[in-house]
């Protein structure tokens, strides 16, 4: 779940690893490791794999680190390139994600049920919760790439629009659109599986 970074701590974070203090490299992984993590897992689904990913990411941005920025906030950087990496392992791999609702944890069920009351998605429709949360994750499945990564950031991760933006480089706007048009077309895949 998303919590609100401090963009000064980070930037004085990523200025002292430009400058070699490993302590604050390892700081900023610390800091970040849980949210990347998390996005590996709902995009790849295989928890044996997500922290190779996470350990890839933070390869690519310690080597990267020294060119970046630091006018820029280091925290969408981050998800940009962890997010490349997700989509270059799905590639690689060329398999959808399998895993099931009951692995998740506690905090990511409750944004999988706060994503369902938003859709409105009758839970009497199925047999049980559990059908239901297995039902919607397929049906994230079943989104295409941009609209799955929009469901991700709003719904499961909570990443306030305005980051969003930054993350996905198009305007607050735009974001509040993808995750409007996600939604819509999660709603309609959901029903349209319940009425079958």
């Amino acid at each position: 779940m998303w919590k609100e970074s401090y963009p000064d701590e980070d930037r004085k974070l990523v200025v002292r690893s430009q400058e070699g203090d490993q302590l604050a490299f390892e700081e900023l992984v610390r800091k970040y490791q849980q949210v990347i993590l998390n996005l590996a897992y709902h995009y790849i689904g295989r928890r044996d794999e997500i922290e190779d990913i996470a350990q890839k990411v933070f390869l690519k941005v310690y080597f990267s680190l020294p060119k970046f920025d630091t006018k820029r906030p280091f925290f969408p950087w981050l998800y940009r390139i962890a997010i490349n990496q997700c989509y270059d392992e799905l590639r690689r791999a060329k398999r959808q994600k399998i895993h099931t609702f009951s692995e998740l944890s506690l905090e990511e069920t409750s944004s999988i049920e706060k994503l369902m009351n938003q859709n409105e998605v009758p839970q009497s429709s199925v047999e049980n919760r559990q059908e239901m949360q297995a039902l919607l994750h397929r049906m994230l499945d079943q989104l295409p790439s941009h609209q799955k990564m929009a469901v991700v950031l709003r719904d499961i991760e909570q990443i306030p629009y305005v980051k969003m933006a930054e993350i996905l480089k198009c305007s607050e706007q735009a974001a509040r659109l993808k995750v409007f048009r996600a939604r819509i077309r999660l709603k309609t895949l959901m029903e349209k599986a319940l009425l079958k």
